[in-house]
């Protein structure tokens, strides 16, 4: 049944809907339980890979985003940190001013 791997995840989840309503409506042929459990069967197979699939596409997905912000992180404080400071005459007033720091209009004075 090549056919059910077209389906969608919705189409295949909808068509187990229908099978289990069959099923339960004792309105069904029971010549045909066996077929229908079968078609079940597979659609179920077919919506369990198609969530391992998202699953491990998503899981992909956000190690991909940790990491490219790990880098930017990583980038700014390497920039932070060994780059000088263009205003460091700035910093120099600031330290002299402990008043505006404390303000929250200056930088720390230390």
């Amino acid at each position: 049944m090549a056919k059910k791997k077209e389906l969608s995840f919705a189409e295949a989840r909808s068509r187990l809907d229908e099978i289990l309503a069959e099923v339960e409506s004792d309105a069904g042929d029971v010549d045909q339980l066996a077929a229908k459990v079968r078609e079940a069967a597979e659609l179920i197979r077919f919506c369990r890979d198609r969530l391992a699939a998202a699953r491990h596409e998503v899981t992909q997905v956000v190690a991909d985003l940790s990491a490219l912000e790990q880098s930017v992180a990583a980038e700014a404080s390497s920039q932070g940190a060994g780059a000088p400071d263009e205003d460091e005459d700035e910093d120099d007033a600031d330290d002299q001013d402990d008043g505006a720091a404390e303000a929250g209009g200056g930088r720390l004075p230390f």
